[in-house]
């Protein structure tokens, strides 16, 4: 499960960020990402402005962006194969603004499409929590297309193939690890998430900047073993292969903190999926239900007259389930970040995290014991276009088996913005 800036945020940014219009002033060239310009270790895209035609994409209302993540990973301990792997992540998307582009107030189209190449390192390491959160087998698909408006003054409507991560169960602050468990509970069952997002309407009340209630029904096509990844829309009004739905809500609440205490947000959220479940004991269940919760805080600022993100922030996290069809019964995660530990490194991150994932006890589920995940890890920017991340992860129990080895796992990821 990728969890990265979502989207929606992203997209928020953008309509809040006036464009250019040709009626503005001409632009220093100099302070263009361009040859020329800034010097390339200053640019904020490895391709820069592309000579100035993204520049007229943004006038316009469009942007286009891009990434690249490679993770680089090998168990050093365990009783698996200790053998290196490589996986990578190419991800291309465009946002439209659709009121610079056709006048429709405070709506927004996005498309994202990605390629996935490489093996797996939790093949090798045997984990349940995943150890990478962009891991799964080698694909390329058109993951996203949706499109945003606001109804009135209160209420944000989202219709189309949606990642519920980027809606639900979510937290900004740890966002930098690379344990998937970081970024959602792996009790949330057959979720419509990284590879596989679904077709969807999701619905916001959002009387204030501080309190939203969130409502959605997807494609529940995953639990039936189909990966919506993949699917079209049809799909999403019953057909042949699938007739489930994945329902969710969450309700949520943001502060914005002191000077050095810094902002914060805390969600609820349930799910309920319509499939049919196998339970452990051999019988089946028509439909499943959860809940998770999320706290975030960023509790220390280290220039609180600057919004640089420099401080030290945490969040914690878990889930639940019906463990009589889920693997897992309960999660929970817990992660702490720091970005500028060091004085002559201002946008470097330090973070440490747990991350356990209670396994169902009951009879025939096979998973004896619980996995807990230790994750440190030490992010270098080396521009603010590359960054590189190396980093341990100590997988205790992995899969929930008492009788294996702990394994120790390096990892080195490398990620660029395009």
């Amino acid at each position: 499960m990728r969890r990265q800036l979502s989207a929606t945020t992203l997209l928020h940014l953008t309509l809040a960020t006036p464009l250019l219009s040709q009626d503005d002033a001409t632009p220093d060239l100099t302070q263009r990402e361009w040859i020329g310009g800034l010097p390339f270790t200053s640019w904020t895209h490895l391709t820069g402005d592309w000579g100035g035609f993204r520049n007229q994409l943004e006038a316009i209302g469009i942007e286009v962006a891009g990434g690249y993540t490679a993770d680089l990973a090998a168990p050093w301990s365990g009783d698996g194969r200790r053998r290196a792997s490589l996986q990578s992540l190419l991800d291309l998307n465009a946002a439209f603004d659709l009121e610079t582009i056709a006048g429709l107030p405070r709506t927004i189209a996005y498309f994202d499409a990605y390629r996935i190449d490489g093996r797996n390192p939790s093949l090798d390491v045997g984990d349940f929590q995943v150890i990478s959160n962009i891991a799964n087998a080698d694909l390329e698909q058109i993951a996203e297309v949706w499109v945003e408006t606001w109804l009135g003054d209160q209420f944000r409507l989202k219709v189309g193939k949606v990642d519920f991560n980027s809606e639900f169960s979510f937290h900004e602050v740890g966002g930098e690890f690379v344990n998937s468990t970081a970024a959602i509970s792996p009790a949330i069952i057959a979720y419509p998430t990284f590879p596989n997002p679904a077709t969807s309407v999701n619905l916001f009340w959002v009387p204030n900047e501080r309190w939203y209630v969130g409502a959605a029904i997807y494609d529940g096509a995953n639990g039936d073993g189909i990966q919506t990844g993949s699917r079209g829309p049809s799909g999403f009004f019953s057909d042949d292969e699938s007739d489930a739905y994945f329902y969710a809500a969450e309700v949520g609440y943001a502060w914005t903190g002191g000077e050095r205490w810094g902002s914060g947000r805390i969600s609820v959220g349930t799910f309920y999926h319509s499939a049919s479940f196998d339970r452990f004991d051999g019988g089946s269940d028509r439909g499943t239900a959860g809940a998770w919760f999320n706290l975030e805080q960023r509790f220390w600022r280290e220039n609180p007259g600057a919004d640089d993100g420099q401080g030290a922030s945490f969040f914690v996290g878990t889930g639940h389930a019906d463990d009589t069809v889920s693997v897992c019964g309960s999660s929970f995660a817990a992660g702490l970040e720091w970005m500028g530990a060091l004085p002559s490194r201002d946008f470097d991150v330090l973070g440490l995290g747990l991350f356990h994932a209670d396994m169902s006890d009951a009879q025939g589920a096979g998973t004896p014991d619980d996995e807990t995940t230790i994750e440190l890890f030490y992010k270098v920017q080396l521009t603010p276009s590359i960054s590189l991340k190396p980093e341990l992860q100590h997988v205790m129990n992995p899969g929930g088996f008492a009788d294996v080895d702990d394994v120790l796992v390096g990892l080195l990821r490398l990620e660029v913005a395009f």
